[in-house]
């Protein structure tokens, strides 16, 4: 048998692990340069350099015998980045070890006996300028001075070791960090305030306004030291329909609070790279506003987080993880004074529910639709007032419009008025609009009967008091999902809601398909098909009797999980799917019964909403011979 040897070419140390023995070195100071004795170390690293304390480390205290007869490891170092590890698990990884290292990017992640039963707790500091000098001499690195090592300081291990090649000269690693620095200087955004207006000059967003302005007073009595942190709103959801203006609102409000606003998204943070991008990047973000503060910190689509608790094993950990993550922030140890975050979502029932606990985003608040005249204050602030003519018809062309519905018509008028050289007037507005189809009167008398149903068998029933009753007579042409009709209540305040009331306002919803049965022999497609749909509306509530209210055949409560918790109940439930449509087609049926009665009425509103498009409660009351209610202790 021939014998043979195999030479191992020396590996050279990396210029970064070189540098992060240092703070190694320092940290285990009493243990590493004795092989006997036995320790546990937790090391706090800073983010994104794990691996290079890992690497730094296992240099540090390499053993001769890493392992026992029974191959068990006696030095153990683990590197665990920015992950949150079961204390069972993590035991079970150095339960043989002798000398056992810790690393950490987040301190919260080591178990908290762990970290007490551990010989050493320490936080490692990014490297000095003279780690850098200390480490260019163990490698041999020719060059180095304290000009550069300082320069070194001020970026990233990432950075440091795509730079510092071991086939490229000092001088010329030297040449790209300078370049970078200057690039990087000139990206950086500067902590300035936002521009525009603030939320005392705008219109239609009710609630939302009224929470900014006092969160504007609150703000100012901080900053004056007249009431401590704890006294002011820590954070809010806004969610609303598209276009209805969120992040706009978030700039206003800025201004109203004379104080800096960042600007983030989960797809902005997602687009970083992975989760431990991911998660830097948002920590980034509210680091920012907590170097700015006081200040708003600005998070658009919040329901992109998901929660934890949604079906499907897919993404389950990487989701578990990102609101984890958000949690950290939005709820620290050290706290976030100064900072008051602010979340926008068009669908709030897909959010976790521990984001929306107090001291989080404590405040959900819904931007709806404008109404007419907070549809003319938008137009008048997009058009500086500077319009002709008669605003009604403005308004009663835009039922149903956006803020940035609004905001586009009022550029693209403003765009006609240079083109043509004269003033912005209404007949401007109106022929800047998009095309509109205007509905044959076979369409209108459909409608019409179809809101009629709505408005009857509620006045009947009395489930809430109804305000008005409409119909429109053209539609957007291009708008996929859009409604033509509106009847509208408001809630009586302080009303005991039983099984009763709920089971009337099904009526009332199924109203409207039960009147075109009793006029037409069938109803149209327009009551379902859509999240806002009279059918999607009575199916969810529907499931809520049965399922979180007790009106069902049981009195336990199940809410449901994901983006769409009701839908979600309904898909692993046939049981319950039965009992939905089972108490639909009662209320459908006592609707129908109640309007076959009523047949006249029916008959003399829907001609009215052909004839004159709009409607009073008080007049269909009338007509049904129902008792008027003072609308004036109601509320919305």
């Amino acid at each position: 048998m021939s014998s043979y040897t195999i030479h191992k070419r020396k590996r050279q140390t990396n210029f970064v692990v070189a540098a992060a023995k240092c703070g190694v070195r320092n940290a285990l100071r009493s243990f590493y340069r004795r092989p006997d004795i036995a320790f546990v170390a937790v090391l706090h690293v800073p983010e994104g350099t794990c691996e290079y304390y890992k690497r730094a480390t296992d240099a540090l205290i390499a053993d001769p015998m890493p392992v026992d007869e029974d191959c068990n490891e006696l030095v153990v170092v683990l590197a665990l980045h920015d992950i949150a590890v079961e204390p069972g698990t993590l035991f079970k990884r150095y339960r043989h070890g002798r000398q056992i290292v810790l690393l950490t990017e987040r301190l919260e992640h080591i178990p908290a006996a762990m970290r007490a039963a551990a010989d050493v707790v320490r936080v490692v500091a990014p490297p000095t300028a003279k780690h850098y000098e200390v480490a260019a001499r163990e490698i041999g690195l020719r060059g180095m001075t304290s000009e550069i090592a300082t320069l070194m300081s001020a970026f990233t291990f990432e950075v440091l070791s795509a730079v510092m090649m071991s086939t490229r000269p000092l001088s010329t690693a030297v040449r790209t960090l300078r370049r970078a620095a200057t690039e990087e200087q000139k990206a950086a955004p500067l902590p300035t305030k936002s521009s525009g207006p603030g939320l005392e000059v705008m219109a239609g967003y009710g609630d939302a306004k009224t929470w900014g302005l006092q969160l504007a007073q609150d703000l100012r009595a901080w900053k004056a030291a007249e009431i401590a942190w704890e006294d002011v709103d820590r954070g809010m959801l806004l969610h609303g329909p598209p276009g209805t203006g969120k992040t706009t609102y978030a700039k206003a409000l800025a201004n109203s609070c004379g104080v800096s606003l960042v600007v983030a998204s989960a797809a902005r943070w997602q687009a970083a790279g992975h989760l431990g991008d991911f998660l830097k990047a948002m920590r980034s973000s509210f680091a920012e506003a907590k170097k700015l503060a006081p200040s708003i910190l600005f998070v658009d689509e919040f329901d992109s987080f998901g929660d934890r608790d949604a079906g499907g094993d897919d993404n389950r950990d990487y989701r578990r993880q990102a609101i984890n993550g958000l949690l950290e922030c939005l709820d620290p140890a050290e706290g976030r004074e100064g900072v008051v975050v602010v979340g926008a979502t068009n669908n709030p029932t897909g959010i976790d529910r521990a984001l929306l606990r107090a001291g989080r985003l404590e405040t959900i608040i819904e931007i709806p639709l404008p109404d007419a005249a907070a549809r003319l204050a938008i137009l008048q602030h997009h058009l500086r007032g500077n319009v002709q003519g008669d605003l009604a018809r403005f308004a009663s062309a835009t039922v149903g419009w956006s803020g940035a519905d609004i905001e586009k018509v009022a550029r693209d008028a403003r765009r006609l008025s240079r083109l043509r050289r004269c003033d912005v007037t209404v007949d401007l507005l109106l022929e800047a609009m998009p095309a509109k189809y205007v509905l044959t009167d076979e369409e209108l008398r459909h409608s019409a009967v179809h809101e009629a149903g709505h408005a009857i068998v509620g006045v009947v029933l009395a489930t809430d008091v109804l305000e008005y009753v409409c119909i429109a007579r053209e539609a957007r042409l291009g708008v996929a999902v859009q409604s033509v009709g509106s009847t509208a209540f408001e809630s009586q305040r302080g009303r005991v809601k039983t099984v009763n009331y709920y089971n009337d306002r099904l009526a009332m919803l199924l109203g409207g398909i039960a009147a075109e049965r009793i006029v037409y022999g069938a109803h149209a497609d327009g009551a379902g098909g859509a999240m806002s749909s009279d059918l999607m509306l009575a199916s969810d509530l529907a499931t809520r009797l049965e399922r979180h209210y007790g009106f069902g055949e049981a009195l336990s409560v199940d809410l449901g999980k994901g983006d769409r918790p009701l839908e979600y109940l309904r898909d692993r439930d046939p049981d319950l799917r039965r009992l939905v449509d089972v108490r639909l087609r009662a209320q459908f049926e006592r609707a129908f019964a109640l309007l076959s009665k009523r047949r006249t009425e029916l008959d003399l509103l829907a001609a009215q909403l052909f004839v004159r498009g709009h409607v009073g409660g008080e007049e269909v009351r009338a007509l049904c011979k129902v008792e008027s209610r003072n609308t004036a202790s109601v509320a919305p």
